[in-house]
């Protein structure tokens, strides 16, 4: 268990709300996605919610406004850096030919490119990037963002609620 997870679990509600929103959201604009767990932060948060120590109609709105955010200020940095992103550090690992095709990709549907990418990890946090970058206007994304923002926030910390739900009835069943 990652230590911000095991943090989610020890801190009155709405502390966890604040960390869960902060770690959203630097997700997002940081280029971070794979040293922040979100995934586990939201079924985490689901279990949590299913102990009756977290509000699960809350966690889902704090997460998917953490989501917009974090996506609106994505879209600004790839604005405002532009190919610096791309021809940085991290942004040499991917292939010219991947940012390419993510280029078209995000040219020709950006919308349902950031509504699919928001469940796949790095690439949810490249994708409002890549839109700054090519120069679309963020109120072209923004429904998208919106949308996949409280799906991906409804699923994640549900399958958290609904694990723990599982777990307790299995303990009820078989047992400690």
């Amino acid at each position: 268990m990652s230590s911000l997870t095991a943090l989610l679990s020890q801190i009155p509600p709405a502390t966890a709300y604040t960390v869960l929103a902060a770690a959203i959201i630097a997700e997002s604009i940081l280029l971070v996605g794979a040293v922040i767990p979100t995934l586990a932060l939201m079924l985490t948060a689901g279990a949590l919610a299913r102990a009756g120590s977290m509000n699960l109609l809350w966690v889902i709105g704090v997460a998917a406004s953490a989501v917009v955010i974090g996506d609106a200020l994505g879209h600004r940095t790839g604005q405002l850096l532009g190919n610096r992103l791309r021809t940085g550090k991290l942004g040499r690992r991917i292939p010219a030919s991947a940012w390419q095709r993510a280029e078209t990709l995000m040219k020709k549907r950006a919308g349902q490119t950031l509504l699919i990418f928001r469940f796949v990890p790095v690439m949810r946090t490249l994708a409002p990037h890549l839109a700054g970058i090519v120069g679309l206007p963020y109120r072209h994304i923004a429904p998208y963002s919106a949308l996949a923002s409280v799906t991906w926030a409804s699923v994640e910390s549900g399958a958290g609620y609904t694990a723990a739900f599982s777990a307790q009835h299995l303990s009820a069943i078989a047992g400690p």
